[in-house]
């Protein structure tokens, strides 16, 4: 079967009863700068420099606007109470977690992959962090490069990365069940690789959202039918670094591009949102290097929550950025680098609890997850409570941020 002519990897989804969200707990325009941040620049070092000894800290176990109603007549005017909710149902009540990083970087010659050459995945991300990775229902990242031996680096692009589809293994060893082909490497070794890059992880039976083999197919939404409860996820990409990220159209490869037109964008995400229980959009967009957020994110991040997105995450900015509530609805903007170089930085896992039963979701929660990349090209769970308090107090204090984060990670909108 093509790819265009499938639903991704899940089963087809089923309808669902609309239910009021609750959601518990969970929580300056710049410049235009240059697309080449100092993380990539990072990244594209040499590998001989790596010490061959990592010290990971040791991981504990574990109202819509009415009208105005002076110009109805009685009879307009409807007076018929409001539905009661339905009660929940014991029988078919579910508990379900979604987990969520941002860029990850395995291409041949970096300090991740020499990392792991060395020191294997164990030694690379820490067991706490694999135990919330592997441990999801569904775990989602950024996959910013290519799997592939075909291709040539793109001429003129500075960074460009292609990983052995050997590297796949790494994926599956860490849980991930969807990844985001949606960014501005994808496309570094042209059409080649990219076509290899979907084939590596259709066999490794990972799902794959934001690039395909033309427009329908990296426009197309993945839906994880999970036993009475259907997750949809949607990626796109906003960037185009010196337009050499090649857009995907109705007869050639490439991303899911929206940086000119949006409607298809907001039209999946409506098509996503009559068929699932929850709706998750995944974008690559900002201004590497800063935590500032450019106008559009915001217009955008908004505007997918109009269109019916349950939870907004973006990266590309490789650092940290904001975390906002609109409608009732969190939108973290950047996830940052995850495993990608070997900057020393902040990162996290943002790990999503559904609650419901067949009738719907019925509460959303949100938890960080607290880590560190390190100079090592590791990257560790933030151990001690202090640490951990330091770096929510960082995520609460970036613009755009109107959150509160408890000692536990919980994620709350500053006025719930």
């Amino acid at each position: 079967m093509s790819r265009q002519n499938r639903v991704r990897q899940g089963l087809a989804p089923l309808l669902s009863f609309a239910l009021t969200l609750s959601l518990a707990a969970c929580g300056q325009t710049a410049a235009e700068t240059s697309d080449v941040s100092a993380e990539e620049s990072a990244a594209a070092e040499t590998s001989a420099d790596i010490s061959p000894e990592i010290e990971l800290e040791t991981d504990p176990a574990d109202a819509s606007a009415a009208g105005d109603s002076s110009v109805l007549s009685t009879e307009e005017i409807s007076t018929e109470p409001e539905p009661e909710a339905l009660e929940p149902d014991p029988a078919t009540a579910y508990e379900y977690t979604l987990c969520f990083a941002g860029d990850v970087n395995l291409a041949e010659g970096q300090y991740t992959t020499a990392a792991l050459d060395s020191y294997g995945l164990s030694g690379c991300v820490s067991e706490t962090l694999r135990n919330y990775m592997t441990g999801a229902d569904i775990m989602c990242l950024n996959n910013e490069f290519t799997y592939s031996s075909r291709g040539a680096p793109l001429e003129g692009k500075t960074y460009t990365y292609r990983a052995n589809p050997s590297r796949v293994s790494a994926l599956e060893e860490l849980g991930v069940d969807v990844a985001v082909l949606a960014n501005n490497h994808i496309y570094d070794y042209g059409e080649e690789a990219l076509l290899d890059t979907l084939d590596t992880l259709d066999g490794a039976g990972i799902a794959r959202i934001g690039a395909g083999e033309d427009l329908e197919d990296a426009s197309a939404i993945y839906y994880a039918q999970l036993e009475n409860c259907t997750v949809a996820y949607i990626a796109a990409s906003r960037v185009e670094w010196s337009a050499q990220t090649k857009p995907a159209t109705s007869d050639s490869p490439g991303t899911f591009y929206t940086a000119y037109d949006t409607d298809l964008l907001y039209q999946r995400v409506g098509e996503a949102k009559e068929q699932a229980d929850f709706v998750v959009v995944y974008m690559h967009w900002g201004i590497e290097g800063t935590a500032d957020l450019e106008e559009y994110q915001t217009e955008v991040g908004d505007a997918l929550v109009d269109a019916g997105a349950d939870l907004v995450i973006g990266d590309h900015p490789h650092q940290l950025q904001g975390v906002r509530y609109y409608n009732g609805i969190p939108i973290f903007y950047s996830l940052g680098n995850y495993w990608f170089s070997r900057k020393e930085e902040y990162t996290m896992l943002v790990n999503v609890t559904l609650t419901g039963d067949k009738n719907g979701v019925r509460e959303v929660s949100c938890q960080i997850v607290p880590a560190y990349q390190q100079a090592s090209a590791t990257v560790t769970w933030l151990e001690s409570a202090d640490s951990q308090r330091a770096m929510y107090d960082y995520l609460t204090s970036l613009p755009g941020s109107n959150v509160t984060i408890d000692d536990g990670g919980m994620v709350a909108a500053k006025d719930a």
